[in-house]
Protein backbone atom coordinates (compact mmCIF):
# COMPACT_ATOMS: atom_id res chain seq x y z
CA UNK A 1 0.00 0.00 0.00
CA UNK A 2 2.83 2.42 0.85
CA UNK A 3 4.50 1.73 -2.51
CA UNK A 4 1.22 2.30 -4.34
CA UNK A 5 0.70 5.62 -2.58
CA UNK A 6 4.22 6.70 -3.48
CA UNK A 7 3.66 5.81 -7.14
CA UNK A 8 0.43 7.81 -7.24
CA UNK A 9 2.10 10.77 -5.52
CA UNK A 10 4.98 10.79 -7.97
CA UNK A 11 2.75 10.43 -11.03
CA UNK A 12 0.33 13.24 -10.21
CA UNK A 13 1.17 16.95 -10.39
CA UNK A 14 1.57 18.51 -6.93
CA UNK A 15 -1.61 20.56 -7.30
CA UNK A 16 -3.72 17.55 -8.30
CA UNK A 17 -2.24 15.31 -5.62
CA UNK A 18 -2.86 18.00 -2.98
CA UNK A 19 -6.49 18.41 -4.00
CA UNK A 20 -7.05 14.64 -3.92
CA UNK A 21 -5.42 14.35 -0.51
CA UNK A 22 -7.52 17.23 0.89
CA UNK A 23 -10.70 15.57 -0.34
CA UNK A 24 -9.93 12.16 1.12
CA UNK A 25 -8.56 13.44 4.43
CA UNK A 26 -11.32 16.03 4.72
CA UNK A 27 -13.91 13.27 4.43
CA UNK A 28 -12.21 11.25 7.16
CA UNK A 29 -12.00 14.34 9.35
CA UNK A 30 -15.72 15.09 9.00
CA UNK A 31 -16.54 11.54 10.07
CA UNK A 32 -14.35 11.70 13.20
CA UNK A 33 -16.24 12.09 16.50
CA UNK A 34 -16.40 15.71 17.66
CA UNK A 35 -14.14 16.75 20.53
CA UNK A 36 -14.37 19.79 22.76
CA UNK A 37 -11.29 22.01 22.72
CA UNK A 38 -10.61 24.07 25.82
CA UNK A 39 -8.27 26.64 24.33
CA UNK A 40 -7.86 28.64 27.55
CA UNK A 41 -4.21 27.53 28.08
CA UNK A 42 -3.19 29.08 24.75
CA UNK A 43 -1.95 32.68 24.60
CA UNK A 44 -3.89 35.27 22.64
CA UNK A 45 -2.70 35.80 19.09
CA UNK A 46 -1.94 39.47 19.79
CA UNK A 47 0.44 38.37 22.56
CA UNK A 48 2.61 36.39 20.17
CA UNK A 49 5.38 38.50 18.65
CA UNK A 50 7.22 36.24 16.25
CA UNK A 51 9.73 38.97 15.38
CA UNK A 52 10.71 39.35 19.05
CA UNK A 53 11.02 35.58 19.53
CA UNK A 54 13.32 35.25 16.53
CA UNK A 55 15.61 38.17 17.33
CA UNK A 56 19.24 37.23 16.87
CA UNK A 57 20.74 39.33 19.67
CA UNK A 58 22.38 37.07 22.21
CA UNK A 59 21.42 33.95 20.26
CA UNK A 60 23.11 34.20 16.85
CA UNK A 61 26.57 33.25 18.14
CA UNK A 62 25.19 30.29 20.06
CA UNK A 63 23.30 29.21 16.97
CA UNK A 64 26.44 29.15 14.83
CA UNK A 65 28.22 26.99 17.38
CA UNK A 66 25.21 24.68 17.73
CA UNK A 67 24.84 24.39 13.95
CA UNK A 68 28.47 23.39 13.60
CA UNK A 69 28.30 20.84 16.42
CA UNK A 70 25.07 19.29 15.12
CA UNK A 71 26.51 19.14 11.62
CA UNK A 72 29.30 16.92 12.95
CA UNK A 73 26.88 14.26 14.20
CA UNK A 74 23.73 14.61 12.08
CA UNK A 75 23.79 13.47 8.49
CA UNK A 76 21.38 15.17 6.11
CA UNK A 77 20.33 12.96 3.22
CA UNK A 78 18.45 13.80 0.01
CA UNK A 79 14.68 13.54 0.38
CA UNK A 80 15.04 12.93 4.10
CA UNK A 81 12.06 12.91 6.39
CA UNK A 82 13.69 15.38 8.74
CA UNK A 83 12.31 18.86 9.33
CA UNK A 84 13.85 21.42 6.97
CA UNK A 85 17.01 23.33 8.01
CA UNK A 86 15.34 26.74 8.33
CA UNK A 87 12.64 25.37 10.63
CA UNK A 88 15.35 23.71 12.75
CA UNK A 89 17.02 27.09 13.18
CA UNK A 90 13.70 28.69 14.09
CA UNK A 91 13.07 26.02 16.73
CA UNK A 92 16.51 26.65 18.23
CA UNK A 93 15.84 30.40 18.41
CA UNK A 94 12.36 29.94 19.91
CA UNK A 95 13.58 27.58 22.63
CA UNK A 96 16.51 29.84 23.49
CA UNK A 97 14.27 32.90 23.67
CA UNK A 98 11.36 31.35 25.61
CA UNK A 99 13.53 29.09 27.83
CA UNK A 100 10.84 26.49 28.61
CA UNK A 101 11.63 24.13 31.47
CA UNK A 102 9.63 21.30 29.88
CA UNK A 103 9.24 20.55 26.17
CA UNK A 104 7.16 17.89 24.41
CA UNK A 105 7.96 16.92 20.83
CA UNK A 106 5.51 14.66 19.01
CA UNK A 107 7.33 13.09 16.06
CA UNK A 108 11.01 12.32 16.73
CA UNK A 109 11.75 10.82 13.33
CA UNK A 110 15.47 11.23 12.49
CA UNK A 111 15.96 13.54 15.49
CA UNK A 112 16.72 16.81 13.66
CA UNK A 113 14.35 19.02 15.66
CA UNK A 114 15.15 17.01 18.80
CA UNK A 115 18.85 17.86 18.50
CA UNK A 116 18.19 21.55 17.89
CA UNK A 117 15.75 21.87 20.79
CA UNK A 118 18.10 19.99 23.14
CA UNK A 119 21.09 22.13 22.15
CA UNK A 120 19.05 25.26 22.87
CA UNK A 121 17.97 23.88 26.25
CA UNK A 122 21.57 23.00 27.08
CA UNK A 123 22.42 26.69 27.02
CA UNK A 124 20.20 27.50 29.99
CA UNK A 125 19.68 24.19 31.80
CA UNK A 126 21.92 25.18 34.72
CA UNK A 127 20.64 28.72 35.07
CA UNK A 128 16.92 27.85 35.09
CA UNK A 129 17.04 24.52 36.88
CA UNK A 130 16.52 21.07 35.33
CA UNK A 131 15.25 21.12 31.74
CA UNK A 132 13.43 18.18 30.21
CA UNK A 133 12.48 17.28 26.64
CA UNK A 134 10.12 14.37 26.03
CA UNK A 135 10.06 13.19 22.42
CA UNK A 136 7.46 10.72 21.19
CA UNK A 137 7.44 8.53 18.10
CA UNK A 138 5.53 5.48 16.92
CA UNK A 139 8.67 3.35 16.58
CA UNK A 140 12.02 2.97 18.31
CA UNK A 141 14.12 5.60 16.56
CA UNK A 142 17.18 4.43 18.47
CA UNK A 143 17.16 0.97 16.93
CA UNK A 144 18.72 1.21 13.45
CA UNK A 145 17.76 -2.41 12.74
CA UNK A 146 14.03 -1.68 12.44
CA UNK A 147 12.39 -1.38 9.05
CA UNK A 148 11.20 2.13 9.92
CA UNK A 149 14.73 3.24 10.80
CA UNK A 150 15.94 2.03 7.44
CA UNK A 151 13.07 3.74 5.65
CA UNK A 152 13.81 7.03 7.41
CA UNK A 153 17.55 6.54 6.82
CA UNK A 154 18.49 6.70 10.48
CA UNK A 155 22.16 5.82 10.36
CA UNK A 156 23.03 7.09 13.86
CA UNK A 157 20.46 6.75 16.66
CA UNK A 158 19.35 10.15 18.02
CA UNK A 159 20.27 9.07 21.56
CA UNK A 160 23.87 8.51 20.46
CA UNK A 161 24.01 11.90 18.73
CA UNK A 162 22.64 13.60 21.84
CA UNK A 163 25.33 11.94 23.96
CA UNK A 164 28.02 13.29 21.65
CA UNK A 165 26.48 16.76 22.04
CA UNK A 166 26.33 16.47 25.87
CA UNK A 167 22.52 16.64 25.79
CA UNK A 168 21.53 13.04 26.55
CA UNK A 169 20.46 13.86 30.11
CA UNK A 170 17.89 16.36 28.81
CA UNK A 171 15.91 14.04 26.52
CA UNK A 172 13.49 11.20 27.28
CA UNK A 173 12.38 8.97 24.38
CA UNK A 174 8.87 7.51 24.36
CA UNK A 175 7.59 4.88 21.91
CA UNK A 176 3.85 5.37 21.46
CA UNK A 177 1.16 6.53 19.08
CA UNK A 178 0.76 10.27 19.39
CA UNK A 179 -2.91 10.14 20.36
CA UNK A 180 -2.35 7.35 22.89
CA UNK A 181 0.47 9.24 24.59
CA UNK A 182 -1.44 12.52 24.72
CA UNK A 183 -4.55 10.80 26.10
CA UNK A 184 -2.68 9.34 29.05
CA UNK A 185 -0.30 12.27 29.58
CA UNK A 186 -0.71 13.63 33.10
CA UNK A 187 1.98 16.29 33.09
CA UNK A 188 1.88 19.72 31.52
CA UNK A 189 4.53 21.25 29.28
CA UNK A 190 5.73 24.79 28.70
CA UNK A 191 6.34 24.21 24.99
CA UNK A 192 4.86 21.57 22.66
CA UNK A 193 5.92 20.85 19.09
CA UNK A 194 3.62 18.74 16.91
CA UNK A 195 5.85 17.53 14.10
CA UNK A 196 4.36 14.22 13.00
CA UNK A 197 2.32 15.27 9.91
CA UNK A 198 -0.60 12.89 10.55
CA UNK A 199 -3.88 12.60 8.66
CA UNK A 200 -6.42 15.37 9.32
CA UNK A 201 -8.53 13.33 11.75
CA UNK A 202 -5.45 12.46 13.80
CA UNK A 203 -4.22 16.07 13.71
CA UNK A 204 -7.67 17.14 14.96
CA UNK A 205 -7.52 14.80 17.96
CA UNK A 206 -3.87 15.53 18.72
CA UNK A 207 -4.33 19.31 18.68
CA UNK A 208 -7.17 19.06 21.20
CA UNK A 209 -5.19 16.69 23.42
CA UNK A 210 -1.97 18.71 23.12
CA UNK A 211 -3.75 21.83 24.34
CA UNK A 212 -4.82 19.86 27.41
CA UNK A 213 -1.16 19.00 28.04
CA UNK A 214 -0.06 22.63 27.73
CA UNK A 215 0.70 24.65 30.83
CA UNK A 216 -1.37 27.88 30.83
CA UNK A 217 0.60 30.53 28.95
CA UNK A 218 2.75 27.93 27.20
CA UNK A 219 3.33 27.70 23.46
CA UNK A 220 1.99 25.12 21.02
CA UNK A 221 3.91 25.01 17.74
CA UNK A 222 2.86 22.91 14.75
CA UNK A 223 4.85 21.98 11.69
CA UNK A 224 3.42 21.60 8.17
CA UNK A 225 0.75 24.26 8.60
CA UNK A 226 -0.15 25.71 5.21
CA UNK A 227 -2.61 28.60 5.51
CA UNK A 228 -5.50 28.14 3.13
CA UNK A 229 -3.99 24.84 2.06
CA UNK A 230 -1.67 26.78 -0.26
CA UNK A 231 2.02 26.01 -0.86
CA UNK A 232 4.76 28.30 0.40
CA UNK A 233 6.71 27.84 -2.83
CA UNK A 234 5.54 27.22 -6.41
CA UNK A 235 5.06 23.54 -7.17
CA UNK A 236 5.45 22.49 -3.54
CA UNK A 237 3.43 19.53 -2.29
CA UNK A 238 1.16 20.64 0.54
CA UNK A 239 0.02 18.76 3.63
CA UNK A 240 -3.31 20.41 4.48
CA UNK A 241 -4.15 18.20 7.46
CA UNK A 242 -3.31 20.68 10.24
CA UNK A 243 -5.12 23.45 8.33
CA UNK A 244 -8.20 21.23 7.96
CA UNK A 245 -8.08 20.25 11.65
CA UNK A 246 -7.93 23.87 12.81
CA UNK A 247 -10.76 24.69 10.42
CA UNK A 248 -13.04 22.06 11.91
CA UNK A 249 -12.34 23.25 15.44
CA UNK A 250 -13.26 26.77 14.37
CA UNK A 251 -16.46 25.49 12.80
CA UNK A 252 -17.30 23.95 16.16
CA UNK A 253 -16.97 27.36 17.79
CA UNK A 254 -13.42 27.25 19.12
CA UNK A 255 -11.87 30.69 18.65
CA UNK A 256 -8.63 29.12 17.58
CA UNK A 257 -6.21 30.67 15.10
CA UNK A 258 -2.85 29.80 13.64
CA UNK A 259 -0.03 32.34 13.74
CA UNK A 260 2.45 31.36 11.00
CA UNK A 261 6.06 32.29 11.57
CA UNK A 262 6.11 33.53 7.97
CA UNK A 263 9.39 34.50 6.25
CA UNK A 264 12.21 34.03 8.75
CA UNK A 265 14.36 37.08 9.61
CA UNK A 266 17.62 35.81 8.17
CA UNK A 267 18.91 35.43 4.63
CA UNK A 268 18.11 32.13 2.95
CA UNK A 269 20.85 29.59 2.44
CA UNK A 270 22.30 29.33 -1.08
CA UNK A 271 19.70 27.51 -3.12
CA UNK A 272 17.41 27.43 -0.09
CA UNK A 273 14.61 29.50 1.36
CA UNK A 274 13.79 31.42 4.53
CA UNK A 275 10.16 30.23 4.51
CA UNK A 276 8.79 27.80 7.08
CA UNK A 277 5.51 25.99 7.63
CA UNK A 278 5.83 26.37 11.40
CA UNK A 279 2.93 28.11 13.11
CA UNK A 280 1.80 28.82 16.67
CA UNK A 281 -1.74 28.04 17.78
CA UNK A 282 -3.44 30.79 19.73
CA UNK A 283 -6.75 32.25 20.86
CA UNK A 284 -8.39 34.97 18.80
Amino acid sequence: MRILKKLVRNMLPARVHGALRRTVHGHRLNRAPAMVANIAPLPKAVEISVSDMLRGDGIADGWEKARTSIGEVFEDVPASHAIDPESRRAIYYLIRRLQPRSVLEVGTNRGASTLHAAMAMREYRNGCGPSRLVTVDLFDVNNPATAEARRYRIATPPRRMLARLDCADIVEFVIARSTDYLKRCEQQFDFILLDHAPAADIAYRDIVLAIRALRPGGQLLIHSYFAGGKPLRPGERVNSDSHLAVGRLRQQGARLVAVPLGPLPWPPRPGGSNLTSLAFLARE
